[in-house]
């Protein structure tokens, strides 16, 4: 296979391999190429559901998939949908986020196959925590070490929320309660492949900063959401038939961009399962 970088910080594309045959050495220089690229495209896949499913589990078992209802066929797949006519409505992952990081063991893969791409629109950007962190300085760094964000989905899944999600008729989304539960996670990660420091943030599910007032907290999360998704951290995808891209949940984040009226969005997610993250 060879490897090209896409830009100075992060992304990678992945050029002369099959993901669907994907196996042995070849697996783990693939494994390796995505931990220190962080976000990895592979064109020209058009990888069925079911090898998806296969490749997926080669990486690790499937993640928990709360709240959203997968394909009955493949339940470890979500058919992220959005019709042409579904203009105005909610566009799935369209904030800053990392997958599912309000769960006591955040998914540590994610991978993203392209089935029906609008013509133009629909990108998804992609920002690396290693590289935000890096930027930061030392007396920044050293204090935000110290610190334990509190993660929660109450924001984006609890019964508050449904009928935002009911507005969407290719995807079914379930809003409960136990979106209110709160998981504390570090702020600054070690990463378990790499061994790399990392900001392990979204503003989309942490909400609060343990041992800090409100305005302090919501201060800082303010500030750590303009730093890490600046310009110079990011790669943005321009999703084109037959693309797979996967990235490490453990130390990017993504937004999927909604700016695609008028144009019918299929793409098929599958999560594999993380570890709880531990403080760097």
């Amino acid at each position: 296979m060879s490897i090209t970088p896409v830009t100075g910080v992060l992304g990678a594309e992945i050029r002369d391999v099959r993901l669907a045959d994907l196996a042995g050495s070849e697996l783990e220089t693939f494994r390796a190429a995505l931990c220190e690229h962080e976000v990895v495209v592979v064109r020209d896949q058009f990888i069925s559901p079911a090898h998806q499913s296969t490749f997926s589990r080669r990486l690790g078992p499937s993640g928990e998939t709360p709240f959203v209802v997968t394909m009955p066929e493949h339940p470890d797949i979500i058919k992220v949908v959005k019709e042409a006519d579904e203009g105005a409505a909610f566009n799935f992952g369209g904030a800053w986020h990392s997958d599912f990081s309000f769960q006591p063991e955040p998914p540590s893969f994610t991978i993203l196959a392209a089935v029906d791409v609008p013509p133009w629109g629909g990108d998804t950007v992609f920002t690396s925590m290693t590289a935000a962190l890096s930027a930061l300085d030392a007396a920044t760094r050293e204090r935000l070490s110290s610190l334990t964000a509190v993660h929660t989905a109450r924001d984006a899944y609890s019964r508050k929320m449904q009928p935002l999600h009911s507005g969407m008729r290719g995807m079914t989304i379930v809003c409960d309660d136990s979106a209110n539960d709160e998981f504390r996670h570090p702020m600054v990660c070690r990463h378990p492949e790499t061994g790399k420091n990392v900001l392990f943030f979204n503003r989309a599910y942490v909400r609060d900063i343990e041992g800090m007032t409100h305005d302090e907290a919501q201060a800082l999360i303010s500030f750590l959401h303009h730093h890490s998704t600046d310009a110079r951290f990011t790669y943005r995808h321009r999703w084109l038939p037959g693309d797979v891209v996967i990235w490490d949940n453990r130390s990017t984040q993504h937004l999927a961009v909604n700016d695609y009226g008028g144009f019918r969005r299929e793409l098929h997610r599958t999560t594999i399962a993380g570890s709880r993250p531990v403080a760097a």
